[in-house]
């Protein structure tokens, strides 16, 4: 239930950040009514979970797309501009036509003094507000929101998004928690926030005005100790008795980074299964006994002819345990059992041979070597971070068809994960088309930062071969952009006892994962951190970029980007440029603002094509 809540609420604040840096971008304008509409509405498609988009701005303008029940969509678009004030609705069909305006000039709705709207401006970032019943439906839920900043650094407005909670009540209503078993999810102050029945989740106070139900207000006076006795207790699990039935009741905590303070509890009379376990008890019983009877009986008959192929599947059996799959097993055996046993072991193989596609087997024997049990826990360590990502692939993927498509991933993939593991390399995850990959851990590393810098080098030669290959097939490319950062990070197996993954997490897996991103802006295949370039400036070629503060991060870090490896056969052009260039940055950030215009500029006519000589020209203010 927690893993489906966060599933249903993430998008939410990821689409208003991505909102709102689009717009601080210059791709959308708050001013754009009509392209904020059509905006707004293909991402509430995309979303369903998604009830209405709120675009509000300083001047107290707003635009609101809003999911009818029918699928259909209606826009509340109020505007200040004018005088007096409108509040205008836009009523759309299913193809997306206008099919009736309604205006007037009875605006009471302010987006300034809203909880969305004043919780983002206060936060300065992407925040949940805290559960309120809905201005519009007067329906419970949560809005996500984002504020919009100008170039100038001031608020311009805030993009939020709503989320409806009552799905989530259907969901707890859908639950077969033994016979009459009942789910209940709560916040902070004891509200309900959803229930298998909607109904109770909102009531209204002696004022006649909607307002959140408390769990005392649930009505169902079971459901209603069993939260009591958990607030009394403190335990996580526990039996108790109300009013002569026993009951037992189970309570979790949603985890710190859904960013509420919710507590999911579930309570079970015991009447509902205590019989059936008693019975399974009592089988289990049994047929255990059975068993261990029937196995010591024929251990003692055949125990001597079956010493010597045991000690052979013993001896297979290690060496699938340590992954070793490639020699075939071949145990003869009169005795049936040992024979299956062989059979058994034998299709285990085949099979661990054909996982092994899905789970690295390097990095398993890795952990295997250096003693790592599998259990949740991780250790803080210097590691390299490595983020690869294929620029534009969105616009790649929908001109291929889905078979092409996989086809021509999984050959990238394939080539650019083998260059990692050659460099010593953990791969983390694939996250749709882009590689997360580590060095330093599970084995210790000292050239961690080498090995990195240079599998992007090669990735990146790797990928230019590809291009070529395909474009005489008549195929696009890939172009990738990798980012690549070193420091303190937290690294071991995370997740559940039941699945868990060796990961890396923490500031320098950020921190990587926003330089990727950065290529983008300075039109560069490799950048690094400057933390990285101090452990490898000597046997790489780079050149500084700029001084940047990394989303997340308020210190300004250096960036750099990767060029080639020192005793390559480099473009000397390129050696030039670089060159060149950081005579230009060195200028820049010492403030000689004449002398970095004149190396710019003589950049720019030698290199006319490089994004980054650009960029430092528009802020010297030559155009």
């Amino acid at each position: 239930m927690i893993e489906k809540t966060g599933k249903y609420l993430n998008p939410a604040p990821i689409m208003m950040e991505l909102s709102a840096r689009i717009t601080e971008a210059g791709v959308l304008s708050l001013a754009d009514s009509d392209h904020l509409e059509a905006y707004a509405i293909e991402v509430m498609k995309g979303y369903p979970q998604l009830t209405m988009f709120n675009i509000g701005d300083e001047q107290g303008n707003f635009l609101m797309p809003k999911r009818l029940p029918d699928g259909t969509f209606a826009t509340k678009i109020i505007d200040r501009t004018v005088t007096p004030p409108t509040v205008t609705w836009k009523y759309r069909d299913e193809k997306g036509e206008i099919t009736g305006i309604e205006t007037s000039t009875d605006v009471q709705y302010d987006p300034r003094v809203r909880q969305w709207y004043v919780g983002a401006k206060e936060a300065g970032k992407a925040c949940w507000t805290p559960l309120y019943i809905f201005f519009t439906d007067g329906m419970p839920g949560i809005t996500a929101a984002c504020p919009v900043y100008g170039s100038d650094g001031k608020l311009i407005g805030v993009f939020g998004a709503d989320i409806e909670l009552s799905d989530l009540s259907e969901f707890l209503r859908g639950l077969k928690i033994g016979k009459t078993g009942v789910a209940v999810i709560i916040n902070e102050k004891n509200e309900i926030v959803a229930c298998p029945d909607v109904s109770r989740v909102v009531t209204r106070d002696g004022n006649g005005e909607l307002r959140h139900a408390l769990i005392d207000e649930l009505g169902v006076g079971w459901v209603t100790a069993a939260f009591k006795e958990y607030a009394r207790r403190g335990a996580t699990s526990f039996a108790f008795t109300h009013e002569g039935d026993r009951y037992n009741a189970s309570f979790k905590r949603f985890p710190d980074y859904f960013g509420r303070d919710w507590t999911l509890g579930i309570v079970v009379p015991e009447s509902d299964f205590i019989g059936s376990i008693i019975e399974a008890h009592k089988n289990i019983l049994v047929i255990t006994g059975l068993i261990l009877l029937l196995a010591v009986f024929i251990a003692v008959l055949i125990s001597r002819s079956i010493s010597g192929p045991i000690v052979r599947l013993a001896e297979e059996t290690e060496k699938i345990k340590s992954l070793h799959l490639d020699e075939e097993i071949d145990i003869r055996s009169p005795v049936k059992e040992i024979q299956l046993m062989s059979n058994a072991l034998s299709s285990m193989k085949t099979g661990l041979k054909a996982f092994e596609r899905y789970v690295p087997a390097a990095l398993v024997r890795q952990l295997i070597r250096t003693g790592e049990e599998a259990r949740i826990g991780g250790r803080k360590k210097e590691l390299t971070i490595f983020f690869s990502d294929i620029a534009g692939f969105t616009t790649i993927s929908e001109g291929l068809s889905p078979e092409e498509l996989m086809v021509r991933l999984s050959e990238y993939l394939d080539k650019l994960t083998k260059i990692v593991m050659e460099q010593n390399g953990t791969v983390d995850k694939y996250i749709g088309d882009a590689i997360m990959a580590f060095w330093g851990a599970p084995l210790e590393d000292d050239d961690h930062a080498l090995h990195a810098c240079r599998a992007a080098l090669l990735c990146q030669r790797k990928v230019r071969e590809l291009t070529e290959s395909w474009e005489r097939e008549g195929k696009g490319a890939f172009p990738t952009r990798i980012g690549i950062h070193t420091g303190e990070t937290i690294v071991g197996n995370m997740g559940s006892r039941e699945r868990m993954n060796y990961s890396a997490i923490g500031d320098s897996v950020n921190v990587a994962s926003r330089l990727e991103g950065i290529n983008k802006v300075y039109g560069t295949g490799v950048v690094v951190s400057h933390a990285t370039y101090e452990k490898v400036a000597g046997a790489f070629v780079f050149r500084p970029l700029d001084m940047v503060t990394v989303r997340g991060k308020k210190q300004e870090i250096m960036i750099y980007e990767l060029i080639g490896e020192k005793g390559e056969d480099l473009d000397p052009r390129i050696l030039e440029l670089c060159e060149v260039f950081t005579l230009g940055v060195d200028a820049y950030l010492r403030g000689d603002r004449e002398e970095a215009v004149r190396i710019f500029t003589d950049i720019r006519e030698r290199f006319p094509a490089d994004k980054a000589t650009a960029i430092y020209l528009d802020r010297l203010g030559v155009s």
